[in-house]
């Protein structure tokens, strides 16, 4: 997507900016500032990285929104020497803005050649410690006691919202509620965990190199020693990251079990809605060593449990639940009409209209452009029967979802990133709530067990959804209108029908809190995964 006309201020950033902090960042800019990210920067080539910088001028601000991602600054300040910058400032979490300059640029730049020389030898000893790893046999123990380290050795710069925090949120807070002792080792802030749990802050490298996923090694391999303090626990559970092997090595070093959970394989995720790890088969390795002295692997989907036994996890080592919700959280009776009108207010929506929201990440399989691909071919439509719809989120699809709906604000609202906490006044203060995920590009079964879904379940609000694989067996038997994967078409029919049925909505709100009570919060998620762990020693 290209520069708007006039625009002379851009922003090189670790991740999408929160609405609030990009909204402060604009008004100390005095125009709007072109965001880009190093995700999306990632995913050009080498010769189409340098066009696209090399194309930027004027003030180049390096939002620092997120304290942890202060480490990425030697890589963002080194990207802005590329640029055509006049200036270049970075911008504090707290707004302050401090300037830089293209001699400090150039000093990072010596940092970052160091950092990627340090990652290069943390590749080099982790490919040893593998080979042992995948040498040894797994230790299985039975649990005993209500001790458990809960190891997030993700590097989540900058991410405060989605499912993933959720999901750590919500197995720590049941856990905890399930009397277990939790401590939670994590680098990124523990968003929504409650007060009860203990926190170890895991310390990243203090410089970050290139590649990027060298860092995953550099951090992933100091943890075991960063943990060395932590009281023996009776399990470790660790949620799979891209090159982490520590919850093997710490339930090896206390002889206690590990739990992994696994989402996905991240070697599939980076190959297949990215850029190939260039160091794919370590991941592979490091994914291979966790799987196999984890004594139990818990999943999300029967087709990643599916996936588990091709890769030789033994069935009996497998458990598979849908992800869950706080369902208390996401109550709609917690909010006022004065709140919700107010939320509305917020975003210039009138207390009489339809609202359809979408909240996510704008990831690849989240379908946020074939939405909006429906609101612009639906927008007399829309506009005729009082309609707006209210998009949640950022991520890589945001440029296009926002080239999509350019000319449609009085129909469609973006929002850009919330706070999590927020997450649930914008369902309650919506009408219906709208899942258009899209199949995976290579044809291999749709795995996700989107929290949103769950979410919107809770909300008590009608939901309009993709009948895809997990997501069509959870809102089946009249929970919800199911459309084709994809289909602009049958999403703008399912939308017209829910829209203009206001009984329709009622029954279809008041089903799926009922359902979701009954069968999927994280209580739910949790206790299968103990169960099994306990039926194993």
């Amino acid at each position: 997507m290209g520069r708007s006309p006039g625009m002379t201020s851009f922003a090189l950033a670790a991740y999408p900016l929160s609405l609030a902090f990009r909204t402060r960042l604009e008004a100390n800019a005095g125009e709007p500032v072109e965001v880009l990210v190093l995700p999306e920067l990632r995913r050009l080539s080498a010769p189409d990285l340098m066009r696209r910088l090399r194309g930027l001028r004027g003030t180049c601000f390096i939002p620092l929104e997120d304290p942890a991602s202060e480490v990425l600054l030697p890589i963002l300040e080194s990207l802005a020497l590329l640029t055509r910058a006049g200036s270049i400032e970075i911008v504090g979490t707290d707004g302050t803005v401090r300037p830089s300059s293209r001699l400090r640029g150039a000093a990072h730049a010596a940092k970052l050649v160091a950092a990627s020389a340090d990652a290069q030898v943390a590749m080099r000893r982790a490919a040893r410690e593998l080979r042992c790893l995948l040498r040894e046999p797994r230790l299985d123990r039975a649990v005993e006691g209500k001790q458990v380290l809960y190891l997030n050795a993700n590097l989540w710069f900058g991410v405060r919202a989605g499912g993933s925090i959720a999901h750590v949120a919500g197995v720590a807070n049941a856990l905890v509620v399930k009397g277990y002792d939790l401590v939670l080792a994590t680098a990124s802030d523990p968003v929504g965990v409650t007060d009860a749990a203990s926190i170890c802050r895991l310390q990243p490298p203090l410089t970050y190199g290139l590649p990027v996923e060298g860092n995953l090694y550099r951090f992933g391999r100091s943890v075991p020693a960063q943990l060395q303090g932590v009281a023996p626990p009776s399990f470790v559970y660790q949620r799979h990251s891209i090159g982490s092997y520590a919850g093997a090595e710490i339930s090896r070093r206390h002889g206690v079990p590990l739990a992994l959970e696994y989402n996905g394989s991240e070697v599939w995720v980076a190959r297949n809605w990215g850029r190939p790890l260039r160091y794919e088969q370590l991941a592979l390795e490091a994914e291979n060593a966790s799987l196999r002295h984890a004594q139990l692997v818990g999943t999300v989907s029967r087709a990643l449990a599916d996936e588990l036994l091709e890769r030789g996890v033994e069935p009996r080592r497998i458990v598979w639940h849908p992800n869950g919700v706080d369902a208390a959280t996401f109550d709609p009776r917690r909010f006022s009409d004065d709140e919700r009108n107010e939320l509305r207010a917020r975003y210039g929506i009138a207390g009489d209209a339809v609202v359809v929201t979408f909240v996510g990440t704008f990831g690849q399989w989240h379908g946020a452009e074939v939405l909006a691909r429906t609101i612009r071919d639906e927008i007399e439509w829309a506009r005729a029967n009082n309609v707006r719809y209210l998009l949640v989120g950022d991520g890589l699809k945001m440029p296009q979802v926002r080239a999509e709906l350019e000319g449609l604000d009085d129909v469609a609202t973006l929002t850009g990133l919330v706070p999590q906490h927020e997450a649930a006044l914008h369902l309650a203060a919506s009408d219906v709530l709208v899942s258009p995920h899209v199949p995976n590009a290579d044809g291999s079964p749709f795995f996700g067990s989107p929290t949103k879904i769950f979410e919107y379940m809770a909300a008590g609000k009608a939901i309009v959804a993709s009948d895809l694989d997990q997501i069509g067996d959870v809102l089946r038997d009249d929970l919800a209108v199911l459309v084709r994967p994809g289909d602009a078409g049958e999403l703008a029919h399912g939308l017209r029908r829910v829209v203009g049925d206001a009984t329709l909505r009622e029954r279809l709100g008041f089903r799926v809190r009922a359902r979701v009570l009954e069968r999927y919060t994280w209580r739910h998620h949790v206790d299968a995964v103990l169960d099994t762990l306990h039926s194993l020693g």
